[in-house]
């Protein structure tokens, strides 16, 4: 059965995802608002001709213009004033406690924990000092930036939480805060601090974005899109437009389906077909790979997994999926089902092929098409040797698909592409680990999970780059 993986902006489902960085450095910093949600902090953005280009510490980049929403600048101010804050950067509040906090984690740099005590010993000295209060603050943010930046999120979810000791009201700590838990797929955690941003403003578009993604990772659609209606009342956002669109399709199906819950997924299913008791036995295979997958592929997955078992049209008309696909993750997982009675072997192994996508989706860094759809394969226990004479085929005939075309989604490929695509991507799979042991994939996925990207990773794993794997497992295909 071929399964579809829906090629993510950062996070599936969850698209302002691009992390709002907190910066101490006073700089001039520009925000780029792109369609698909993201959002790009940079030193400076400028437009030149098709493109918006922009300066970063690694370099002038670019992006389509037509990507782009808007363009920000803001001017980081040198004395933080009450009650202001700047997007990209937390500044000082009202008078609050220091408190006792002990936030910061223990693997941070010995300068880093000494930094911080001194910061905390002056506010315990002269707590009414708004200076010592902003420089506190403002050391906590530089290090949950490190600390986003290193793929730490719980480390950056500590140190944020001591800055909202500080500064309850401070917006850009509560977003921020929000983003983190809505990546770690904790969109209860998520629900309640932009609902108390939302009390402090209820006039910014992306707070309502946001908390409308909250609540669909809950699957309270309704409450999504009310909230994407009442941010969209307060002017375009083409990116919340689609998401409403899409709850929209959602709602009426999903209301007929039943609903179960356990510690780490929601599962709706068609309940004219399968009961309480089968949704039950699913939930417990669901939590059992959930176990398996935690210890063979990422420690830290997404705490809340939605899963839907549909029946078969219902679920082509809600994703619109190609009519060869079998099941999808999309930021929920999402499967046909065909008058479903009991937990099957191959209904283990779908669910266990999409979890593996919704394990890989939480990583910081993203992983390429191949390695993604390739590792899922091999998580159901499937092998491509018997395909190996017919790969070998293909190269003769130059039609077999570059790695390097296999980055993204599979969606838009032809049946028959879309065949080929998965069986190299399992190949070339199974390829790594008969040369390099299993455990060199969950090495890369280590080291991707404190986000450095796909291709540092692979290298530093395996000691050579993916195009000289590449040609390797070619020259393997042959013999």
């Amino acid at each position: 059965m071929v399964r579809v993986l829906v090629k993510r902006g950062l996070k599936p489902g969850i698209t302002v995802l691009a992390f709002i960085l907190l910066f101490v450095s006073k700089v001039h910093a520009d925000v780029i608002y792109l369609y698909d949600g993201n959002i790009l902090i940079v030193d400076k953005a400028w437009i030149e001709g098709d493109e918006v280009k922009y300066q970063t510490s690694r370099g002038v980049r670019s992006v389509p213009k037509t990507s782009v929403r808007r363009i920000q600048a803001e001017k980081l101010v040198d004395v933080p004033s009450p009650k202001k804050w700047v997007l990209g950067e937390v500044v000082g509040g009202p008078s609050a406690d220091a408190g006792s906090s002990t936030a910061s984690p223990s693997t941070l740099p010995a300068e880093s924990r000494e930094m911080l005590t001194r910061l905390r010993e002056n506010l315990r000295s002269d707590p009414s000092n708004p200076r010592a209060k902003a420089q506190l603050i403002s050391a906590l943010a530089s290090i949950a930036s490190l600390q986003i930046g290193q793929g730490d999120f719980p480390g950056a979810i500590v140190t944020l939480q001591e800055a909202r000791t500080l500064d309850s009201r401070n917006l850009v700590i509560l977003q921020n805060l929000a983003i983190i838990h809505l990546r770690s797929g904790g969109f209860k955690d998520a629900e309640e601090l932009l609902r108390e941003a939302l009390k402090i403003n209820n006039k910014d578009q992306d707070f309502h974005y946001l908390l409308g993604e909250a609540f669909y990772g809950q699957e309270k659609i309704a409450q999504a899109i009310d909230e994407w209606t009442l941010g969209l009342a307060l002017g375009p956002h083409p990116e919340m437009a689609r998401a409403r669109d899409k709850a929209q399709r959602e709602i009426i199906e999903h209301n007929q389906l039943g609903a179960l819950q356990s510690a780490h997924f929601i599962l709706r299913y068609d309940r004219n077909i399968s009961d309480q008791q089968l949704g039950q036995q699913i939930l417990a295979s669901l939590e059992r790979l959930y176990t398996q997958l935690s210890r063979e592929v990422v420690s830290r997955p997404p705490a809340t997994i939605t899963v839907i078992l549909y029946p078969d049209q219902q679920y082509f008309n809600i994703t619109r999926a190609a009519g060869w696909s079998g099941a999808l993750f999309d930021g929920k997982i999402r499967v046909p089902t065909k008058g479903l009675t009991a937990v099957t072997p191959e209904l283990n192994a779908i669910l266990g092929h999409e979890l593996t996508h919704a394990f890989l989706a939480s990583l910081p860094a993203d992983c390429p098409g191949w390695f993604n759809e390739g590792l899922a394969q091999l998580q159901e226990n499937r092998s491509a040797s018997s395909a190996k004479k017919s790969l070998a085929a293909l190269r003769e005939t130059g039609r077999l698909i570059r790695l390097g075309d296999l980055q993204g989604s599979f969606v838009g490929f032809s049946a028959d592409r879309a065949e080929i695509a998965y069986t190299e991507s399992l190949s070339a799979v199974e390829f790594l680990v008969a040369r390099f042991g299993r455990a060199s994939m969950r090495s890369i996925l280590d080291l991707m999970a404190q986000n450095l990207n796909f291709e540092n990773s692979f290298r530093r794993v395996l000691n050579q780059s993916v195009a000289e794997f590449e040609a390797a497992w070619h020259q393997a295909l042959s013999q």
